[in-house]
């Protein structure tokens, strides 16, 4: 009896040993995000930027381009757990009167190219020869406002994509346009 007890115990252990390890793995981001620019625009045959900034001018197309990468574990478990395609979610933040407390009101959730339907075989194939991927993606408004605008990056389920290794946070990004 008292072996088995012990055997039970031993194999409850090891059993929440390995749900820790994979709720470990399940709180790791699944993509990085590896470098994010605002822009005025991207050109559309090297998919890169084209006129950088730090801020924005009012009604001149802005543009939030990323560089996102990911392995071909995370590529399945997005698309096994219906997380694809990820999103832009663009906010603008205004001001109520005269008052200081701002008022933050989403304008757009926009549907990235990677991993939509579309894209999701191109994405295969490099993660077949690379075994990752290293996508250029984006999202534009054509004319914004003045105002400070931020973009949260989610997925299709609307959570949010995290960012940093040591203690991941939401990726958010804003900007001031004048």
């Amino acid at each position: 009896m008292r072996t088995q007890l012990a055997l039970a115990l031993g194999c409850l252990l090891a059993a929440s040993g390995v749900a820790a390890e994979t709720a470990d793995a399940a709180a790791l981001p699944l993509i990085e995000i590896t470098e994010v620019q605002w822009a005025q625009r991207v050109d559309a045959a090297s998919r890169n930027v084209i006129g950088a900034q730090q801020q924005a001018r009012a009604y001149v197309p802005l543009v939030l381009w990323m560089r996102i990468h990911a392995g071909e574990a995370a590529l399945n478990r997005l698309e096994t757990a219906g997380r694809l395609p990820i999103r832009h979610r663009w906010f603008r933040e205004s001001y109520a009167g005269v008052s200081a407390e701002g008022v933050t009101e989403m304008t757009d959730s926009i549907a990235l190219d990677a991993g939509s339907r579309e894209k999701l075989g191109a994405l295969r194939q490099e993660v077949a020869v690379r075994g990752h991927f290293d996508w250029r993606t984006w999202s534009h408004k054509a004319r914004p406002g003045p105002g400070r605008w931020r973009v949260a990056v989610v997925y299709a389920d609307n959570t949010p994509v995290m960012c940093g290794s040591e203690n991941p946070q939401p990726c958010r990004y804003s900007i001031t346009v004048k």
